[in-house]
């Protein structure tokens, strides 16, 4: 026991020297690169689950600690994302004593890197017997570039727990205590057991189970169902964009002193891009490590930490292989995402890259011993300066010094106090609403008032978010401010002022620090007002060109690709005459990177308006079930799971623009248009609940080649309006054929990934 007190004094000076001067600022930096964003998130995580603990402690168990503030009204939204809820218990004390977030947040993180090395060190020193080695693998484990790369994201620091599972594994096969079993909780490695204890290995294995199962069902369940909810998940084409290299193996953060700051191994962010450098791709686990890895391969082989050796190796290469993501082996891949659950929701495969580092510096530790006492014939005892030299070179290798810390955010502001004691509980939104790491610091601020926050960022976020941050772009509208209103708004923060008006429902009540804080107050004649809005509508339909039954199936190439077949896109008008379904499935070379079997169906009135949409979207593991209930007379759109789902009534409102439709509705009206050169049409589109507007111009009749033939048709160019422009509108072109059923023939669209052709392969007209 002393000297594992020892060796936490030694791991507690690596991580001071290694965050300097962290330690020195525990209140006024934070140990992270850079402030907003995910350091921010997990700030606001761990504040979020500290003052639960705190003052509710009894959430934790109910699950209600789950239904965070953000994303408001969304309900489960810390299981967007790590909770913190274990590191948030262990440091509850600390936080009841201090109140201070940012001191908990670097306590935490100068621990976790201390007692993830202690761990290792605890493990190596059981399994293979020799203090020095137990001191490298703590090293590496605990320091390597795997932790600065992550710097930023402080749930990856919390690696202590995989070497203690081991240590408790290794003891559970050992056979000595039952209560090992119970810590072990499910993990289990039976290999090196004998027959006859084998009886009693599976026992105790089982007992394990069943008490990871109690522990890890009550979280479990909430992310399931939040999961389902939100059909949160990643196909394998957006996996594979936080999949490791070989090459990011030899690469190390900026801050690395021997490599890094030289510019010897590490790629500047200058050059870095969604597949090249910056975090997930700075692997490096030292020169030394690796041969003395290859070392302990070679000569445990055939001593007794041989069971050892074999599990290492297994440990590495299934880190290493999966580390690749979908571009490695891909079958495998592939599989597991199919079929394990949470493999789906995987952002960055790169961090199996942990599996590497666990299985090299634990055979770099059986390495170490085997060099050190002469094993099988390898030599004389090392001699006692050379050995120095060697663990000061690997030491060397893993020494970084963060280049920057960021500021602390302010525990205390003056919006936040003011918002605290304000009257009323309604949710407050900071403007302006963005998509990405913009909504952090206002997150950090919630903790203060704790109030529901439009505002979020987390690892997922609902599907109604982004058509919601359209929308708050446009404050002080009229359609912004009913949208506030049906989500509960009471208080508006933003850094400009907004236009004052006798009869808007914004009330300015404080200016503190820069910032304005505005009240709604509602009257019965300010919502009949702004119910009134206009909008763009556009011309009533024309003659009905389609029948019941009718039925088109299209070719989609990807012209700006290998220029095969992508996938197949069906289009039908189903017995009711007004109810469209659209289904899609992906050519099998295509469904290697994406694989969809999806099928849209809109029902509209008579006059081509939107009643409901339903969506079921089968791509890979990731299944979506989503229902849209369109209400014009009301001017909203509400979600659900389905369009019978009993919560739709309750479900949140966005705001649907008068002559409003979805975007398979809008294919259907624009074939009902009366077409000229010249023409020009607006036509509102809800899609999802996002307010667009299809400017759709009338070039001409032109003569077009189709499966091989010639065919006469107008051609359109249609473009998608966006309240908030984030990237450049892909060019398209859309060909109707040109006589009475006015059928689409092809579509084309020009996006910086290349050019997609979707063209007709086959017409039946129903009856």
């Amino acid at each position: 026991m002393k000297s594992l007190w020892r060796a936490l004094l030694i791991y507690s000076g690596a991580a001071v020297l290694t965050t300097w001067p962290l330690a020195w600022h525990p209140t006024t930096l934070l140990g992270a690169p850079v402030g907003p964003g995910d350091p921010f998130l997990n700030l606001w995580a761990l504040g979020w689950g500290l003052h639960t603990v705190v003052t509710e402690p009894f959430a934790i168990l109910t699950g209600a600690v789950f239904n965070a503030n953000i994303f408001h009204p969304a309900t489960g939204t810390l299981a967007y994302s790590d909770h913190l809820l274990l590191q948030s218990v262990a440091l509850s004390p600390l936080y009841a004593l201090t109140g201070d977030v940012v001191l908990c947040y670097n306590v935490l993180l100068l621990l976790s890197l201390a007692l993830s090395a202690l761990a290792m060190h605890a493990y190596v020193r059981t399994a293979v017997g020799v203090e020095s080695a137990a001191y490298l693998a703590g090293l590496a484990w605990g320091f390597g570039s795997y932790r600065f790369g992550h710097l930023l994201h402080l749930q990856l620091q919390s690696l202590y727990w995989l070497p203690l599972a081991a240590l408790v594994l290794h003891r559970v096969v050992a056979g000595r205590r039952r209560r090992d079993a119970v810590v072990l909780g499910g993990l289990s490695l039976g290999l090196t057991a004998t027959r006859r204890g084998r009886g009693r290995l599976l026992g105790r294995l089982a007992l394990a189970a069943v008490v990871a199962g109690g522990v890890a069902l009550p979280v479990g369940v909430v992310y399931l169902r939040v999961q389902q909810e939100q059909g949160f998940g990643r196909n394998l084409f957006e996996a594979a964009q936080g999949e490791a290299r070989v090459s990011s193996y030899l690469q190390v953060p900026a801050g690395n002193l021997l490599y890094g700051r030289t510019g010897l191994l590490h790629a500047p962010s200058t050059s870095a891009d969604a597949r090249g450098a910056g975090p997930e791709r700075e692997l490096f686990p030292g020169f030394v490590l690796l041969g003395l890895a290859v070392l302990g391969v070679r000569a445990g082989w055939r001593s007794d930490t041989r069971p050892l050796v074999v599990a290492m190796c297994v440990v590495t290469v299934t880190g290493l292989v999966l580390s690749l993501g979908p571009d490695g082996v891909r079958p495998l891949y592939a599989f597991l995402h199919r079929f394990v659950f949470g493999f789906q929701a995987i952002r960055a495969p790169a961090r199996f890259a942990v599996l590497v580092m666990f299985g090299l510096s634990v055979l770099g530790a059986v390495g170490w011993r085997e060099l050190s006492r002469h094993a099988h014939g390898l030599g004389r005892l090392l001699p006692a300066p050379l050995a120095a030299v060697l663990f000061v070179l690997a030491a060397a290798e893993w020494a970084h010094v963060p280049t920057v810390l960021a500021a602390a955010p302010a525990r205390r502001t003056a919006v936040g106090e003011w918002l605290r004691t304000a009257p009323g509980t309604g949710a407050v939104v900071v403007l302006p609403v963005g998509l990405d790491s913009e909504s952090t610091p206002a997150m950090v601020q919630s903790l203060e008032h704790r109030r529901g926050l439009i505002n979020g960022y987390s690892g997922q976020r609902p599907e109604f978010y982004a058509a919601l941050v359209d929308v708050l772009s446009t404050v002080p509208s009229d359609e912004s401010l009913l949208t506030l209103h049906d989500r509960g708004v009471q208080y508006v923060v933003t850094a400009e002022a907004l236009p004052a008006s006798p009869d808007s429902p914004l009330h300015l009540r404080a200016t503190l620090d820069g910032a304005s804080v505005y009240e709604l107050v509602w009257t019965p004649e300010i919502e009949a007002r702004l119910a009134a809005r206009d909008g763009v509508l556009p011309p009533e339909p024309g003659p009905i060109p389609f029948k019941e039954g009718d039925r088109s199936e299209y070719s989609v190439r990807w012209e700006g690709g290998v220029g095969l077949e992508a996938g197949r896109i069906v289009v039908s008008v189903e017995p009711s005459r007004y109810r469209f379904v659209v289904g899609a499935t992906t050519a099998p070379w295509v469904s290697r990177f994406f694989e969809a079997d999806d099928r849209f169906t809109t029902v509209t009135d008579a006059r081509l308006f939107p009643l409901t949409h339903e969506r079921d979207q089968n791509e890979g593991a990731r299944h979506v079930t989503r229902g849209f209930v369109y209400d014009a007379r009301a001017g909203v759109v509400r979600s659900g799971a389905s369009i019978d789902d009993a919560r739709m009534p309750q479900a949140p409102a966005l705001p649907l623009d008068g002559g409003a439709r979805d975007a398979i509705a809008a294919l259907f009206f624009s074939r009902t248009l009366p077409l000229s050169p010249g023409a020009r049409y607006q036509i509102p589109i809800n899609e999802a609940g996002r307010n667009l507007r299809l400017d759709l111009t009338v070039t001409g009749v032109e003569t077009i080649t189709v499966q091989g033939q010639s065919r006469q048709a107008w051609r359109l160019a249609p473009t998608i309006r966006q309240r908030v422009e984030r990237r450049r509108t892909p060019a398209a072109s859309l060909w109707l054929s040109d006589d009475a059923r006015r059928l689409p023939l092809a579509l084309e669209v020009n996006a910086a990934f290349g050019r997609v052709r979707m063209e007709l392969v086959s017409h039946q007209d129903g009856r």
